[in-house]
């Protein structure tokens, strides 16, 4: 596409050449752009996700393509460049079981404060913030708004502009109105993952299938073997370790913890049985590069004892870890793969993946699953507490 463009411009450029008021950027043309990613933890009322907690709703940031004469940097930063005009569009999402529509949804603004606008110079083009426009399944807390999205069906984002003679836009009257871009995707099924070890359905189940035995005492690094069953609709796996502890400064303790990725990989669905091994030395060094030595700091492993966070309070075992595994559905693999730098070199053309009908962004699905409250062995503990990557941090077993 660059090249067919770059020879475009020289052949203009050819037979225009006695016209200098020639413009590269030609007439504007509205796109839209949709960036959506469903995820069953944010359903309103719990349902359908790995967890049974409510969460917020599902958040989708819609804008439109902008052209002019300036920086793009420059009119990033303009609001008035990017948005709609909110009165005009009708934002809606459908729920389809098969091919039937099943529920229909219209989505409201709702504007956040907390934007990140990025860091200055790096060569990104960050948008306006901290505060920007969204739209959201829920904004008034009333039944209808409640979209709880199901792994077992497909949904549809649809963007229609207002007709003229139409001053209320709803379902039944933007019904005939042709959508200026849409988009569709399934839901990652997170309910049909299955853990294998550790596994909560062990006998040993809460003991020692939580135990991380990440140093024996032959005094060897000994590393550890996550199994699963991979989940329905899932492309993407990122394995996650979050490690828990608390320091003690002039008599008071800060709860703290320590999170990292350690692999990232594609499976189709339906694998049986996968496993990722973890390298309990690159976890000690890990942890050892990533907090800092300090002089009257004393530093406990794991959360205090009986603490609200720690789902088996009762078992007399520390949380020193957490196991978590993020999942992607197929169009957000395929949009992060064909977006990854490694991807293109510099003499390629950088491609553009997007599954918006008639617009830019993607529409995708993603979820969570996590294995809470592991707890180091002895030998392992010791190892954080006078080990070649730890012993200057101050930690000590409580």
């Amino acid at each position: 596409m660059l090249r067919y463009a770059i020879g475009l411009v020289a052949l203009l450029t050819i037979f225009s050449s006695c016209d200098s008021d020639f413009k590269l950027t030609g007439d504007y043309e509205e796109k839209a752009l949709i960036y959506g990613l469903l995820d069953p933890n944010d359903n309103p009322n719990g349902a359908f996700n790995p967890f049974g907690v409510a969460g917020g709703g599902h958040l989708i940031r819609i804008q439109k393509a902008f052209l002019g004469e300036e920086s793009a940097f420059i009119m990033a930063q303009n609001p008035d460049s990017s948005y709609f005009r909110y009165e005009d569009l009708f934002v809606e999402m459908i729920e389809y079981n098969g091919t039937s529509e099943s529920n229909r949804w219209v989505l409201d603004t709702v504007m956040i404060s907390n934007k990140d606008t990025g860091i200055a110079d790096d060569g990104v083009i960050d948008f306006f913030g901290p505060t920007q426009r969204l739209y959201k399944t829920r904004t008034d807390g009333s039944v209808s708004q409640n979209v709880n999205v199901i792994p077992s069906r497909e949904y549809s984002i649809t963007l229609k502009k207002r007709p003229a003679g139409v001053t209320t836009m709803t379902i039944a009257n933007m019904a005939d109105v042709e959508p200026i871009a849409d988009s569709r995707t399934e839901i990652v099924d997170a309910e049909s993952f299955r853990w294998n070890t550790p596994n909560e359905n062990s006998p040993s189940f809460p003991g020692t299938t939580r135990k991380l035995d990440l140093f024996n005492t032959s005094g060897e690094f000994k590393d550890y073997t996550i199994r699963f069953d991979a989940a329905d609709k899932v492309r993407q796996y990122e394995v996650w370790l979050r490690f828990y502890y608390r320091e003690i400064v002039l008599g008071v303790e800060t709860e703290k913890s320590l999170e990292w990725r350690v692999s990232t990989f594609e499976l189709e669905s339906g694998v049986s049985d996968w496993q990722v091994q973890l390298n309990s030395e690159a976890i000690f060094s890990r942890i050892g590069s990533s907090i800092q030595p300090e002089p009257n700091v004393i530093r406990y492993i794991g959360l205090a004892e009986n603490h609200p966070n720690d789902p088996h309070p009762n078992d007399n075992n520390s949380h020193d870890f957490d196991f978590e595994i993020r999942l992607a559905g197929n169009d957000l693999f395929e949009y992060i793969d064909i977006n990854n730098p490694t991807n293109s070199g510099a003499l390629q053309d950088k491609p553009v993946y997007t599954n918006v009908n008639n617009g830019l962004g993607i529409f995708s699905s993603r979820s969570e699953v996590k294995f809470e409250g592991l707890w180091l062995s002895a030998s392992a503990n010791q190892q954080l507490v006078d080990g070649v990557y730890t012993s200057g941090l101050g930690f000590t077993d409580d």
